[in-house]
């Protein structure tokens, strides 16, 4: 029977999350298709984690193998001071688990929820609300890392169930939209001129977008988001700094006045 301290756990977890909490430097892979943390669901758990690595070496060893599989994947190094943030960060993505050290013998699992506290989101100010989408955010990294990496994206069983999910999740979805007090909400064109509005699944990824803070944030219904789209737009694009995922939307014409 294995021994467990105070906190009902075991030493080799105790172990595990002490050289997390002090650990120097981290690794992690970062999905060219999606220009964040790459996602694996483990297949017994189901559990959704990203791959962490204590050295580079280790890191890129082990990369070289996802790369030959064609999964285009690059280390990023999250230093100490960064490490609490990119933890943190990993619950709006819809992240719950760490998988530190994967195909060595060292390899480990760990719940987010082990080594960092969800926020509180309940305790805000009056006027105030939290905006999350954790299952749609998660569901269209999965989406965006298996079709961008095809050299020729078709829309698999697969990849057809998950644009389904996608769909459900932003139907039921609250999001930030970014405003410009002067010029009010931006537009993004794409290469072949066709311009979408973008959408923001939470603050860090708005933040992104607001590096030069010239906007602030309005949080919207996603049942209200057609009426805010100028003519122009062909619909919305969620975090073009991130995932960049374009869903097609149309405004709702405008009532004709009776003569």
């Amino acid at each position: 029977m294995k021994e467990e301290n105070k906190n009902g756990q075991s030493p080799e977890k105790e172990q595990l999350l002490s050289s997390l909490r002090n650990a120097e430097e981290m690794y992690v892979f970062m999905s060219l298709c999606t220009k964040m943390p790459y996602v694996l669901c483990d297949e017994e758990t189901f559990d959704d984690e990203v791959l962490l690595y204590y050295t580079e070496e280790d890191a890129q060893r082990e990369g070289k193998k996802q790369i030959e599989q064609r999964i285009p994947i690059q280390i990023a190094k999250i230093e100490k001071k960064q490490l609490l943030g990119f933890f943190s960060s990993l619950y709006p993505m819809g992240v719950n688990g760490l998988l530190i050290n994967k195909n060595m013998e060292s390899e480990a699992r760990l719940q987010l929820g082990e080594l960092v506290i969800r926020p509180n989101t309940g305790d805000l100010p009056d006027g105030k609300v939290w905006v999350e989408n954790p299952q749609l955010h998660l569901t269209a990294l999965y989406f965006m890392q298996e079709m961008r990496r095809q050299e020729k994206p078709e829309l698999t069983e697969e990849l057809k169930g998950l644009q389904e999910e996608i769909l459900v999740n932003y139907g039921r979805g609250r999001f930030i939209v970014a405003v410009h007090k002067e010029n009010g909400m931006p537009m993004l064109k794409q290469k072949n001129g066709d311009a979408y509005q973008p959408v923001f699944t939470d603050i860090l990824e708005f933040r992104k977008f607001n590096k030069e803070d010239q906007f602030k944030t309005m949080a919207i219904e996603a049942k209200n988001v057609p009426k805010m789209l100028v003519n122009e737009a062909k619909g919305v694009v969620i975090n073009p700094y991130g995932v960049n995922l374009q869903i097609p939307i149309v405004r709702p014409e405008e009532p004709q006045e009776k003569k």
